[in-house]
């Protein structure tokens, strides 16, 4: 794994009020009536506005960011991950200067990284989650600021669990526990002993947005209202009776950002004038004092990383971006006949894992927009595309949950891995003029990782499954008898690709020694190796067939940049092509073999800090 960050984030947006280094909030309505904020809002928030002016600065940014952290007390630190180690590390803010915390990550298998860290009140120490494969499949940490000290705080084979929050008096970490297939528990960890004490179950939803009020009486947090709900409301726990009392209920999605120093407001995220805001609601203990208001209307898709003791809040931005390409070769030469075009240059929003139908004329790719909600979005569908016309419509799955797809065999329908109306795990066939789901019997249950084809007799169904140690596998599954074979390891997490005419596999592997492309009968057997890189060369990511099974595609990453190639199945020399973009995925050739489709993307992330935003004592 490398930077998965966890979060599916959209870019591609423009940043009202972030493209500077600094934006003041001055003047009358104009301001926020250009941000399309209704006159009657802009007036109340600017009425309680303090006269000193609301400063938004930005603190860090680069394809280094990291929103895994928070911000310590005294604002002077941050604590992330560094991705290319897997490890905890803090950065200085005002010089840039980083240490590493800890020294256990590693991308070798079994593969363990540092996540979501949070600085102790008295800034001296850090909590954080640390993933490994297999079990159990975290564990809360803590490690002083300098390094030392690193100790395992609490573990659960059974579960995983998200990020930590400390108590004011830094004795308790509050997290948040779920269970497969069961339900979500909110945790009181003692910092001392690992001691546990559970403070609320919830049976469906997962909660999140944990921030204590400074006299460490109550916790608020959002989660959703109901289960197929994208739109979230904001709850207090309170600790001294575990009553939960609602706060914010609003049809528009609300999340927490955090609870003041004061003590006197929360902060939160809404959209509820169309576009995403930070808002401030007055409290007195557990209740509401008085209606929230907008203080900033262009906060994009903000991610929280906390409050400094001077009641200043910082946030982070994630800047990725993934768009789906086509790009025509020459099947013969290799050649580049016509360079990388965005198949949908005017949605502002996430496209990826494209696949194009058994007879060309269609290509179907994953789409998401709106605001987060958890690591999915507000809104994902599918967007199937008209090659003749270039005409794009929706596609929304009658399922509760569903990831990428291909095609079925007769071009009509498609083959998703997702969850039904009752939240059951399977494999679906979705009609893709209606959208209704018909399950797979073979698959009920069954952790498919990714997908990869149906055989062309439409009689089996090539994927990778995770398996109870928490690896993975190459399988295929038999439809009529409900049999599953596992064909090889799948090491390295790339998606193997089947050739058109079923017969083979092709996939690559990294044995920390050498990345390889291998070739194996698609009823198993032993693999051909067809390219080796060196451990410190290139690293082999996606790989295709060409339809005629002649060559296979693939792409090697070298730094941030994604380079294709082609090999032939007889062997030989592979062949660079004139194709380069940062973060190449989902290699998929048009049935004409000329035309090749796939998502790419920029990264990157910034760090901003809002100043002078809370009203005077």
């Amino acid at each position: 794994m490398r930077k998965a960050c966890g979060i599916l984030l959209l870019g591609v947006v423009a940043l009202a009020g972030c493209n500077s280094e600094t934006s003041r909030t001055v003047g009358g309505g104009d301001v926020l009536a250009a941000a399309g904020i209704p006159g009657a809002v802009a007036a109340t928030a600017l009425s309680e506005q303090d006269s000193t002016p609301m400063v938004v600065r930005r603190v860090w940014g680069g394809p280094d960011v990291d929103l895994f952290g928070g911000v310590s007390p005294d604002g002077r630190y941050l604590t992330f991950v560094d991705w290319t180690t897997g490890n905890l590390a803090v950065r200085e803010l005002a010089t840039g200067e980083v240490r590493l915390l800890t020294d256990d990550g590693s991308w070798a298998e079994p593969q363990e990284w540092a996540e979501f860290s949070s600085v102790s009140p008295d800034g001296k120490r850090v909590a954080y989650r640390w993933y490994r494969h297999g079990a159990p499949p975290s564990e809360l940490r803590i490690v002083g600021m300098n390094g030392s000290g690193r100790r395992v705080l609490y573990r659960n084979a059974g579960s995983y669990f998200g990020s930590g929050v400390w108590s004011p008096d830094g004795e308790q970490i509050v997290t948040v526990q779920s269970y497969v297939d069961g339900p979500v528990d909110m945790l009181s960890i003692s910092a001392a002993d690992g001691s546990v004490q559970t403070l609320k179950r919830f049976e469906s939803s997962w909660p999140g947005g944990l921030s204590f009020s400074p006299d460490g009486r109550f916790i608020v947090y959002h989660h959703e209202t109901k289960k197929d709900s994208p739109e979230r409301d904001i709850f207090v726990l309170e600790l001294d009776g575990g009553r939960e009392i609602p706060l914010v209920q609003h049809p528009a999605d609300d999340y927490v950002l955090g609870w003041t120093p004061d003590g006197e407001h929360i902060l939160f995220a809404s959209d509820r004038t169309g576009t995403l805001g930070a808002w401030l609601l007055p409290v007195a203990g557990s209740a509401a004092a008085g209606h929230p208001r907008l203080v900033k209307p262009d906060m994009w898709r903000v991610l929280p990383l906390g409050f400094t003791q001077d009641g200043s809040f910082f946030y982070g931005v994630n800047m990725e971006a993934r768009d789906v390409y086509v790009a025509s070769l020459d099947p013969e030469t290799g050649g580049l006949l016509a360079p990388p075009a965005s198949v949908n240059p005017t949605h502002l929003a996430w496209d990826y894992r494209p696949a194009w139908s058994p007879d060309g004329r269609y290509l179907v790719f994953l789409s998401g927009e709106g605001a987060l909600i958890g690591t999915a979005f507000k809104h994902t569908f599918y967007s199937i595309r008209s090659v003749e016309t270039g005409e794009t419509r929706q596609l929304v799955p009658d399922l509760n949950d569903f990831g990428r797809c291909v095609w079925w065999i007769d071009g009509h329908s498609l083959l998703v891995p997702g969850a039904d109306r009752t939240d059951r795990a399977g494999l679906f066939r979705v009609d893709v003029h209606t959208g209704e789901a018909e399950p797979l019997p073979a698959f009920w249950d069954v952790q498919i990782a990714s997908l990869v084809d149906p055989s062309p007799d439409g009689k089996k169904v090539f994927y990778t499954k995770w398996t109870g140690g928490g690896e993975r596998r190459i399988a295929v599954m038999d439809l009529d008898t409900g049999r599953e074979r596992l064909l090889f390891p799948d090491e390295n997490e790339a998606r193997p690709a089947l050739s058109a005419d079923g017969r083979y596999l092709a996939f690559s592997i990294d044995d920390n020694n050498s990345h390889r492309i291998l070739v194996m009968p698609a009823t198993g057997g032993e693999p051909r190796e067809l390219q080796r890189y060196e451990a410190e060369g290139p690293t082999v990511l996606n790989v295709a067939w060409s339809p005629d099974g002649r060559n296979v595609l693939y792409t090697v990453r070298t730094d941030d940049t994604h380079q294709l190639w082609r090999i032939s199945v007889a062997g030989g020399l592979p062949q660079k092509i004139d194709l380069a973009m940062e973060s190449i995925q989902q290699l998929r050739i048009h049935p004409d073999g000329r035309r090749i489709a796939f998502d790419a993307g920029s990264g990157g992330a910034e760090v901003w800090v809002m100043e002078n935003f809370l009203p005077a004592e």
